[in-house]
């Protein structure tokens, strides 16, 4: 059966979004995204028989649009996660006097990707989208040795016991909630799913020494896929040119 020609007009316009009012192109705001969130990590697949810990963390995004009046925007994102940690107290005496200690082991995954969303324009308050991402992950452990004996902390050394990095990739979709008008404040729900190829890194061991004498005691080295479930929650603030956009008030006296 023959399709309509009014159907593939619909997919043209969606996909290159032909203006179908009397607006010129020149009139189209091009528009700009500045993201904040906070966000929950969880290890998939064979990470998960590895890292038996989910973590949290946070991260955020910049996105410029990349045609006026075109449904896609390209740019930056990058986030933290926090793994697990194991610390240990202890005192020691120096010139005679006794100094208290703080032993502190970190797991930590840096991410940056580069992004690609498609983000159909609608009118309602709800904007949903769609993201390609291809990037890094960092897994890096890092020990600080911290003086207790002052009032404020003091780091005395920072050592990182492990780094490796491994390529990232993957998908994510999300909905965007109008939260304010002017500035524009839109509040994120986004869900990412990150496969990734092969890292070394540290993982809580199943049979940890007791006592332990340094924290890196209960952790032991290995090697997997990298795959993440990420569930972020956020703000968006949203500029567009009009914003920027000095308009000339008409002289009545003219």
């Amino acid at each position: 059966m023959k399709k309509p020609p009014i159907l593939y007009l619909a997919l043209w316009a969606c996909l290159w979004h032909i203006p179908a009012s009397a607006q010129s192109e020149a009139e189209w705001p091009s528009y700009f995204q500045l993201s904040g969130h906070l966000q929950a990590g969880f290890p998939m697949e064979g990470f998960a028989g590895k890292q038996n810990k989910d973590g949290v963390g946070f991260g955020g995004q910049m996105l410029f649009q990349l045609k006026r009046g075109m449904p896609l925007f390209a740019g930056l994102d990058a986030g933290m996660l926090y793994l697990d940690q194991e610390k240990l107290k202890f005192t020691a005496i120096e010139d005679g006097q006794s100094v208290d200690y703080r032993r502190v082991t970190h797991n930590n995954i840096f991410m940056a990707h580069g992004l690609l969303r498609f983000k159909p324009f609608t009118n309602g308050l709800a904007q949903p989208y769609a993201d390609g991402l291809a990037g890094v992950k960092k897994l890096y452990t890092r020990t600080r040795l911290i003086d207790e004996s002052q009032n404020e902390d003091n780091i005395v050394e920072s050592d990182t016991d492990l780094s490796d990095s491994a390529f990232s990739y993957g998908l994510g979709a999300g909905v965007q909630v109008y939260l304010s008008e002017f500035p524009t404040i839109l509040g994120d729900l986004r869900v990412t799913y990150l496969p990734g190829e092969n890292a070394t890194y540290y993982t809580r061991s199943q049979e940890a020494p007791d006592p332990i004498e340094d924290p890196l005691d209960v952790f032991e080295e290995v090697s997997s896929p990298t795959a993440l479930l990420l569930i972020q929650l956020g703000v968006t603030l949203q500029l567009s040119s009009r914003d920027f956009e000095k308009r000339a008030i008409p002289d009545d006296g003219d």
